[in-house]
């Protein structure tokens, strides 16, 4: 019901306000007549009131008047039942309000109620329309109590407080919504130059995540990425992560290869290629292939003719000394050369 009276008020109450300027008295049939009534300046509680236009309303379902319907009509370019359908809903809505509520209430217009005898009874606001002649009195104190300042201190009542405080609101809200437009405009404006700006914070964040990542990583590791047998990197020896792997000198690269599905020397390639189903004998992982072939010259793996190999499923480089078809042969082989040795499959 709120809706509707809403969408009904923002035609009703300014052409009403409007004929009440023009004509100080507008008759609605049906429901009664409002009319503009002169309040001369007063004195009350010490205090002087400045005269003031208010609208007065008195209910009564004997009043026959279209004076108003044409007024809509006219002013709001309707037809003349189409006005008077929108009168007629407006008092209905009124009607049916005070029905379940208390009272109804309008901006900037005033406060429909029932009296002891239900009937309707209005409590107009003070309409800047109505008193142009007025603006800028405010009420006064005639005798001050305290201070000598007080004399000029300006007193407003309740209903000028409400009004001010919807003047307020308005302003807030008119600049909230031109800021957020100029925001927009703005964003419009330079959506190009902002999508590259964002590109290049994107980009330069990846970089220095990548680069982070890359140097916590040591140039060996554990092989727990494939190993037999769950073996984890707290299970390995400390001599294995630093590199330091003795190499059992009393095998020699033939007793090692003979059993090789390939022997090593057959390929003339730095680096193998990875077949499934063959298991690699593995003397070492690195991330960079200068650090492997440091490791192959070091522990003197060139008598197994020793290669370079990198599986599918991760991008380190592992130092190969030997191919088989048999995953327990090439264990038992990579336990004779170094308990540390592993295999990859």
């Amino acid at each position: 019901m709120k809706r509707k009276l809403y969408t009904i008020y923002i035609m009703i109450i300014p052409t009403l306000i409007r004929a009440l300027v023009e004509d100080k008295s507008v008759a609605i049939s049906g429901f009664g007549t409002f009319y503009v009534k002169n309040v001369p300046s007063q004195i009350r509680e010490d205090i002087i009131y400045p005269p003031q236009n208010m609208v007065e309303f008195e209910c009564s379902k004997e009043v026959e008047d279209f004076s108003f319907v044409s007024k809509l009509s006219q002013w709001e370019k309707i037809r003349i039942d189409e006005a008077q359908d929108k009168i007629s809903e407006w008092v209905l809505l009124i009607e049916k309000g005070l029905e379940h509520n208390k009272s109804v209430f309008f901006d900037d217009f005033g406060t429909f109620s029932k009296d002891a005898n239900e009937k309707i009874v209005f409590q107009g606001m003070i309409i800047p329309q109505l008193n142009i002649e007025n603006e800028g009195l405010e009420p006064v104190i005639l005798y001050p109590k305290n201070k000598e300042e007080d004399m000029q201190k300006p007193v407003t009542d309740k209903r000028e407080v409400l009004v001010r405080r919807k003047r307020k609101r308005d302003s807030a809200w008119f600049v909230s919504i031109i800021g957020v437009a100029l925001l927009l405009l703005v964003a419009l404006f330079f959506k190009d130059k902002i999508s590259d700006i964002y590109k290049n914070i994107v980009t330069k964040e990846n970089a220095v995540v990548e680069t982070r990542l890359i140097a916590s990583l040591p140039d060996e590791t554990s092989p727990n990425e494939i190993l037999p047998n769950n073996t984890t990197e707290e299970s390995l020896p400390e001599n294995i992560l630093n590199d330091e792997t003795p190499i059992d000198e009393t095998l020699t690269p033939n007793e090692t290869t003979a059993n090789a599905l390939i022997s090593l020397s057959a390929y003339s390639e730095l680096y193998l290629p990875y077949q499934k189903g063959s298991f690699y004998i593995i003397a070492g992982s690195f991330m960079k292939e200068e650090s492997a072939l440091l490791h192959i010259k070091q522990k003197k793996l060139d008598k197994f003719n020793a290669k370079l190999i990198i599986h599918p499923d991760s991008p380190r480089i592992r130092v190969c000394i030997g191919i088989f078809d048999n995953e327990e042969e090439a264990n038992k082989i990579a336990v004779q050369l170094d308990k540390n040795y592993w295999v990859l499959k």
